[in-house]
């Protein structure tokens, strides 16, 4: 392997073991996992990225991310008790993707009718799906923290 390979990975290990260590701090919340999950939704549309970027769809590139990215926010908000300062920014980011969502397909719509709206259409159904699948994490992770049963013996 390259130099430059092990350097990336060990950066991302690195980063991984101090966002785990930071996620046993309650007061972040569980703000790391969110930060982790919107990492490997990055990761994983890296590819598709370079692809479109290679066939001059600069508009489109972040869209399946963007798309994985609401997904992941919505399902990080799901039945929490959220502070103020985690609820604020993750509103704002919620409110700029779906802004940067809507101006992607306002663009494609615009310039290539049915064709664009099949290809945005196509990349945000891959995107959420990407996000349902990594959001599993806290569904997952709510369930595992157990619940106060309502039920007497």
């Amino acid at each position: 392997m390259s130099a430059r390979l092990l350097i990336k990975v060990a950066v991302v290990v690195v980063l991984l073991i101090v966002l785990l260590a930071l996620n046993s701090i309650a007061a972040l919340e569980g703000v790391p996992v969110l930060l982790i999950g919107l990492g490997l939704a990055l990761v994983l549309t890296e590819g598709l990225r370079g692809w479109l970027q290679a066939r001059q769809r600069a508009g489109l590139a972040m869209l399946p991310f963007m798309a994985a990215a609401l997904v992941l926010l919505l399902a990080f908000c799901r039945g929490r008790d959220l502070s103020q300062g985690v609820l604020l920014v993750v509103t704002v980011a919620i409110v700029f993707d779906i802004l940067l969502v809507a101006l992607a397909a306002i663009a494609e719509v615009g310039k290539r009718k049915v064709r664009g709206l099949a290809e945005f259409l196509g990349l945000v159904s891959i995107g959420l799906v990407l996000g349902i699948v990594l959001s599993l994490v806290f569904l997952i992770d709510a369930s595992r923290m157990g619940t106060i049963s309502l039920a007497g013996p």
